[in-house]
């Protein structure tokens, strides 16, 4: 879960930038970086032992990805999660999750899936029932529900759908751990073993209404436990 930025990476290089992006987008997904906290680029620079530059290029990147929004003289802070957000969120991933589902499962039938591809979204399924099972911290489940949706998108052989819904993920972590729910988490681990199994026998049609109905029930479920307050949670 941690990411480590190059030491010997030239500080004003894209790549460089990329990297502290990327660390600061995980530290938000995780809610290391919690929402509402306020962003300072000194204590940043100082933790990640680099200098401002990349750090305020990177906050750039965060604020247009909608995880970090001004703060008035204060600068940024992180963006609060907001239940209206995530339900169009939500609404926009279902056809994306079916779509790639639905994929997945044809490569599978079609055998031009790789036994690395199959393999990787078994470990992760597996991977994410020990840490359910365990009772891990919510973290560590999130992003176990992150790691089984990339496996998919990578089985599913279309590198845009990975794409557009990279920076989506920070968004979905964190909102999973702030309505943090167990039963809800054993429930979201049972519906995805039953979306691999119809992936890895090739059966398209189901693989793809699974998923929809997934991101369905995972989507009314978490509104309503963004929207319940203290006495609800």
């Amino acid at each position: 879960m941690e990411l480590e930025i190059a030491r010997d990476a030239v500080e004003d290089s894209p790549l460089f930038i990329n990297l502290v992006f990327d660390k600061l987008m995980t530290d938000i997904a995780l809610c290391q970086l919690a929402p509402g906290e306020r962003i300072r680029q000194s204590a940043l620079a100082a933790r990640l032992q680099v200098s401002r530059q990349p750090i305020s290029h990177a906050l750039q990147l965060l604020k247009h990805e909608g995880l970090l929004q001004d703060a008035g003289r204060q600068g940024l802070e992180v963006t609060p999660i907001r239940a209206d957000y995530m339900r169009l969120l939500y609404q926009a991933r279902k056809p994306l999750e079916a779509t790639a589902a639905g994929l997945a499962a044809q490569r599978v039938a079609d055998n031009c899936a790789t036994a690395e591809e199959r393999s990787f979204l078994e470990q992760m399924l597996d991977e994410g029932q020990r840490k359910v099972n365990s009772h891990a911290p919510t973290p560590q489940a999130a992003w176990a529900d992150y790691q089984f949706h990339l496996a998919i998108y990578r089985l599913s052989g279309n590198k845009v759908i990975e794409q557009m819904m990279n920076g989506r993920w920070a968004h979905i972590m964190r909102a999973i751990i702030a309505s943090d729910s167990h039963s809800t988490l054993t429930l979201a681990w049972e519906e995805h073993a039953a979306i691999a199994r119809t992936v890895l026998r090739g059966s398209v049609l189901e693989a793809s209404e699974l998923a929809a109905r997934h991101v369905q029930r995972a989507s009314s479920d978490l509104y309503k436990r963004l929207t319940a307050g203290p006495s609800g949670a």
